[in-house]
């Protein structure tokens, strides 16, 4: 009997662990990472997975597809980052989750730095690619597409995964503090090159760049509750630190309004809202 369930329990409870450390940087990613599993394994089971192959997580941050996909199928993923503080981060979660038995049998990691415009594999190495929340970040996204099918095997697959601003709505309207500090984290990822309506030019950009479209769906995540949550609140004030430096830099905001908006956010009362986020997913194929 298949066990993915236990494993991906294991997953996430390891992940939890790491998302209370002290010492992890950006934990805001991990706490995400624990907060949209269902919505990534919804994705994740329609791919054409068989055991044996070979798999790319580009941009893997801190593992939220890479540690489900072994965890899901017998296969080998390479997960690529170009950051040594989370590819560090990754090699601990790894070692747990190896320990605990959340790996399927026949399944394997590799962990390796590399660039998404620039990939450090050879040729027709992958069977498939995936990535989730990378192209929002990235100015040059039809270099990445290539990157990728450059990368994979005839007949490969690839699969993106990104969200579009287009597809959240909140009524009522977020309280000021939340506003103000997703405006000021938005303008940023702009100011750095991030597109924030990227799940919309998905299929075009991998259809641009040689692939067969093969399906594209939306996964929404609808919730009536208390906002800002705990979660929430956690989430933006650790991306606002993490951001601190950039912010003022660039501009966005003078280093009093930084430290007012952090404390009125942490402030700012709760009151129920309803909530709608949704991902998008682009799976397409390398042609023969």
């Amino acid at each position: 009997m298949d066990r993915s369930l236990d494993r991906l329990q294991i997953v996430d409870d390891v992940m939890q662990a790491f998302a209370d450390r002290e010492d992890i940087t950006d934990k805001w990613l991990i706490r995400q990472t624990i907060a949209t599993a269902a919505m990534r394994r919804a994705i994740l089971a329609t791919l054409p997975m068989r055991p044996g192959m070979h798999i790319v997580d580009v941009g893997c941050g801190y593992g939220a597809l890479l540690f489900d996909i072994a965890a899901m199928h017998s296969v080998h993923v390479t997960g690529i980052d170009h950051s040594p503080a989370a590819l560090a981060v990754d090699e601990e979660i790894l070692s747990t989750l190896a320990a605990r038995g959340a790996l399927k049998d026949g399944a394997s990691i590799t962990l390796q730095r590399g660039d998404a415009m620039a990939l450090p594999l050879p040729d027709g190495f992958a069977d498939g690619v995936v990535s989730r929340f990378l192209f929002q970040h990235i100015p040059n996204s039809r270099t990445a597409a290539a990157e990728m099918f450059r990368i994979l095997r005839s007949e490969g697959f690839v699969c993106a995964i990104d969200s579009d601003d287009a597809l959240s709505i909140e009524y009522p309207a977020d309280p000021p503090a939340v506003t103000r500090a997703k405006d000021a984290l938005k303008s940023l990822q702009r100011a750095k090159g991030g597109v924030r309506e990227v799940g919309r030019q998905l299929a075009s950009i991998f259809h641009d760049a040689g692939f067969s479209i093969t399906q594209t769906f939306v996964v929404p995540q609808a919730v009536y509750s208390l906002a800002p949550s705990d979660l929430a609140r956690d989430i933006l004030a650790e991306q606002l630190q993490a951001g601190r430096q950039e912010l003022v830099a660039r501009g966005i905001l003078t280093k009093p309004e930084y430290l007012e908006l952090l404390r009125d956010l942490r402030q700012e009362e709760a009151r129920w809202q309803f909530s709608m986020h949704a991902e998008i997913a682009v799976i397409a194929q390398k042609p023969s």
